[in-house]
């Protein structure tokens, strides 16, 4: 009784080399989705159950561009997207979830909306002793979530589904860098270096806390469960913060 899902896009972009140094690039899409998954709520005596049917949709635009730069010391390049992506459900099988009554349907935004995406590339082969280099920046806006509020003096917490996914993580923002050194053996090629990963040591959020927005800090109403429904690490979670610096050494050969 279902048919697929359809999408239709819309795309409209253009290539041009302003001259042998610089490149454009730019892009301006529309996607609209229909006919997605979804499911009703029916019951049946003391029972209910829910039906698969086509009904959820949703929609997303935004606009890429991208400018290179071939400089004889640098090759440089740098691509920005603007984006948005709204629908009536995350995904198909979240409305077999904790949906108890059939609502009208609405479009906000999806957990995967990244509103801002920049990123920033430098090439050289022109260092000293031959060496070779490369620097990646990268800038993404934080993912959508939907916030949690106390109720009743603290003692009890829900979803701000009035407002969902109303609340942003923060703001993602490192930079990598290549170092390595090619030395030659006739036909065949010894490669060498290092990569350098988040040079700055500024761990960027994985992952927050619905109540506070914050990596380190659940908030009270979890903080005051410590010592009697939760151990004292028990919010010790390092895996919700990107690594601190890394640094990882390498050997390649190419055998011609």
């Amino acid at each position: 009784t279902m048919s697929a899902g359809r999408t239709s896009a819309y795309e409209l972009g253009f290539n041009v080399e302003l001259s042998k140094q610089m490149a454009v690039q730019a892009a301006l899409w529309v996607k609209d989705m229909d006919q997605l998954t979804t499911a009703s709520t029916y019951s049946s005596g003391i029972y209910e159950y829910k039906v698969a049917k086509n009904g959820d949709f949703g929609s997303a635009l935004g606009f890429d561009v991208t400018l290179e730069l071939r400089g004889k010391l640098i090759t440089s390049t740098v691509q920005y997207t603007y984006s948005t992506a709204k629908a009536s459900s995350a995904y198909d099988e979240a409305a077999f979830g904790n949906i108890y009554v059939d609502a009208p349907q609405q479009e906000y935004l999806m957990p995967y909306d990244r509103t801002h995406d920049l990123t920033l590339s430098l090439y050289t082969t022109k260092l000293p002793f031959g060496l070779n280099a490369g620097l990646t920046g990268f800038f993404q806006s934080g993912y959508p979530y939907t916030a949690l509020y106390t109720y009743a003096g603290g003692d009890k917490i829900a979803e701000d589904l009035k407002n969902k996914n109303g609340k942003r993580s923060p703001n993602t923002l490192s930079f990598n860098l290549s170092i390595s050194k090619d030395i030659r053996f006739g036909e065949s090629k010894l490669s060498m270096g290092m990569n350098i990963f988040n040079i700055f040591d500024k761990p960027y959020a994985v992952d927050v806390h619905r109540l506070t927005g914050k990596v380190d800090d659940p908030g009270s109403y979890y903080n005051n469960k410590i010592g009697y429904e939760y151990a004292a690490s028990f919010y010790d979670r390092p895996w919700m913060s990107s690594n601190n610096r890394e640094i990882n050494f390498f050997i390649g050969i190419a055998f011609n």
